[in-house]
């Protein structure tokens, strides 16, 4: 569902139970209304997903959606949960070389204080993440599914990854090489 090879504004995420300190989104304890998000296409180079190419992203169906499920004092969202159709051609720009994901899923999407992600986990269906170098447990453009499956972001931009029951993690360099 959601990709996370680009930094979010109100990044394209996933789905949420309500955490301990946060506040309702929403009076009366509702989480806000669903909204639509589209994801756009992008090129995600080398020297990012560690492929030994550069890879472009082509959105090929996208009818997402998130709304905020808890919120920070100030009100800034403390986590989102996103769901919806996503279906994604990956192309090795070197080769022309193409295959073709479908992200699909429901998923929660925590943010820390100052805004920046915290972390994205799978309630159903799979999602795309980009592993910068030094990301454990590997390096590389994945694509990561199975309920409680989990991408940890860290403050110096690496991030690490976490398979839930049944999970699974395609290299989609791999793929494409």
């Amino acid at each position: 569902m959601r990709r996370l090879a680009a930094t979010p504004a109100a990044l394209l995420a996933t789905t949420a139970v309500l955490g301990s300190g946060s506040t309702p989104a929403a009076a009366g304890g509702a989480a806000s209304p669903w909204t639509p998000y589209r994801s756009s296409d992008v090129t995600v180079t080398a020297a990012r997903s560690t492929c030994a190419f550069d890879v472009r992203i082509s959105v090929v169906e996208d009818d997402e959606e998130y709304r905020t499920t808890a919120t920070y004092p100030d009100g800034t969202p403390r986590e989102q949960l996103f769901r919806g159709t996503l279906v994604e051609r990956y192309t090795n720009l070197s080769t022309g070389a193409s295959v073709v994901r479908d992200l699909s899923a429901t998923a929660v999407f925590a943010y820390n204080p100052d805004g920046s992600p915290a972390s994205l986990t799978s309630l159903k269906g799979p999602f795309g993440a980009t592993l910068p170098a030094g990301s454990t447990p590997a390096t590389g453009l994945f694509v990561l599914s199975g309920k409680g499956t989990r991408v940890t972001f860290a403050a110096d931009g690496t991030r690490s990854f976490t398979l839930g029951r049944h999970g699974s993690a395609e290299n989609v360099c791999d793929a494409l090489d």
